[in-house]
């Protein structure tokens, strides 16, 4: 059939020069996907030959986790005259599979087709060139976009390139896209300093499956709460309960319906957008802008938990603005609420890592929560904090201190060899404080 196809065309003479020149693959098919033409490289690099590939299907040979996205690249994006450029895993005859770059073009009525070899290359290096390093780089402002860096980030995670592709392209013009090609990558880029805002994973996948990346995202507090939709093939009942027992909200199933994945992220973002500005109007505090008590108390309990499962140190400060009832009577409470917003900012800009935590913790008192910190370092960072409140140099010019605001700083550390210290870490914070206050104030104690 492939030999007889091109007998009386015009063309077949060119077409058989640059099929027996070219060193790539190179194949004809028709929109179902079924051969017409190959050249020697299919033999070579696969071991079949032009007899055992006559009658079958280009898609016979694709892996079983990239055959729905190559049936959707076939049947949508290249009736639409698409020059198209993805990945996908092949067969060769020994059962082994090879990486190939693809390039499909339609021209007429058949699939004109270009593929290489790239067996050689780390996966995490094709995904690297496929897609601009968009998981190792912040996206580049465009000044001609305003609202660009107010864009939500989506984090689509699949070993298929080709899929990620598909959708890539699809959900780039509305979001920020990041890509990882497995559960250990997806899991680095979500713990980052800019998570995304939702993730599209994919179940089936090597060392690591979308199951077993759910549950160690929903065992971190700054992680459990971003919504995660499955993209799968599976579509028994069984395996979208569980999916959705374990905490995803939604499945998104292969091959993909662009409309609806479109939808479908469109509308839980939305609901992440509302919940996210009810947690922050119940875990800020609305006169200094910082974490409030309530949110505080959240955090201590995570970390204490978090820190006897690691071993690792805990310390917390108590601050207290000295005198600042002097201050209020001298200066009035409008100034009084301008002193606390300025020390708050100060507090939490003189904390530079992203796990540490500056919250009011009621009246003129502060507290911050510092993980894995030891006393000593605590102290540093307690003097650190003191020396940028006088650096405000707001006036108290009757504090028997100093003529500005000036603070004083309890130190408690917990001991990791000794558990039980993790839960004494606020009474021996304020007891360190109170021994603060009583030598003199705008000191450090521990």
């Amino acid at each position: 059939m492939m030999q007889n196809f091109f007998d009386h065309n015009s063309q077949s003479e060119l077409l058989e020069r640059i099929f027996s020149l070219s060193l790539g693959l190179l194949c004809i098919a028709d929109f179902n996907g079924q051969f017409f033409k190959v050249n020697a490289a299919w033999e070579k690099t696969f071991g079949y030959t032009v007899n055992e590939l006559n009658h079958k299907n280009l898609t016979d040979f694709v892996h079983p986790n990239d055959l729905d996205a190559t049936i959707f690249a076939i049947e949508k994006l290249v009736s639409q005259n698409d020059v198209l450029n993805f990945a996908n895993r092949y067969r060769s005859q020994n059962g082994l599979y090879h990486n190939i770059e693809w390039e499909f073009r339609r021209y007429g009525d058949f699939i004109y087709i270009a593929g290489k070899d790239i067996s050689q290359l780390k996966i995490t290096e094709v995904s690297d060139r496929e897609f601009g390093n968009k998981f190792k780089s912040e996206p580049q402002p465009n000044p001609a976009n305003a609202n660009l860096n107010n864009r939500q980030r989506v984090l689509i995670v699949d070993d298929s390139l080709f899929n990620t592709k598909i959708l890539e392209q699809n959900l780039n013009k509305d979001y920020d896209i990041l890509i990882a090609n497995s559960g250990i990558r997806a899991l680095s880029i979500v713990n980052s300093s800019d998570p995304p805002d939702i993730i599209l994973l994919d179940i089936i996948m090597p060392e690591m499956n979308g199951y077993e990346v759910l549950k160690k995202l929903h065992q971190e507090q700054r992680t459990k709460d971003i919504p995660i939709i499955f993209l799968t093939s599976l579509d028994q009942a069984e395996n979208e309960e569980y999916g959705l027992n374990l905490g995803a909200i939604d499945y998104i199933t292969k091959p993909f319906n662009v409309a609806i994945v479109k939808a479908k992220i469109k509308n839980h973002l939305a609901t992440k957008s509302y919940q996210d500005t009810l947690k922050i109007s119940t875990d800020v505090d609305q006169l200094t802008n910082i974490a409030n008590r309530r949110r505080f108390d959240e955090m201590l309990s995570n970390e204490i938990k978090r820190a006897k499962r690691m071993n690792s140190c805990l310390s917390l400060l108590m601050i207290d603005i000295d005198h600042f009832k002097m201050f209020n009577d001298t200066y009035g409470h409008l100034e009084g609420d301008e002193c606390l917003r300025k020390v708050a900012f100060a507090l939490k800009n003189s904390l530079k890592r992203p796990a540490d935590l500056a919250a009011r913790w009621g009246g003129e008192e502060f507290t911050c929560l510092l993980p894995d910190t030891d006393e000593k370092e605590a102290a540093k960072i307690a003097d650190l904090l003191r020396k940028a409140i006088i650096n405000l140099k707001i006036p108290n010019e009757f504090s028997p201190v100093k003529q500005f605001v000036t603070i004083s700083v309890g130190v408690a550390t917990s001991d990791s060899a000794n558990k039980s210290t993790y839960k004494m870490l606020l009474k021996h914070a304020d007891e360190a404080l109170y021994k603060a206050k009583a030598s003199g104030r705008n000191r450090i104690s521990a």
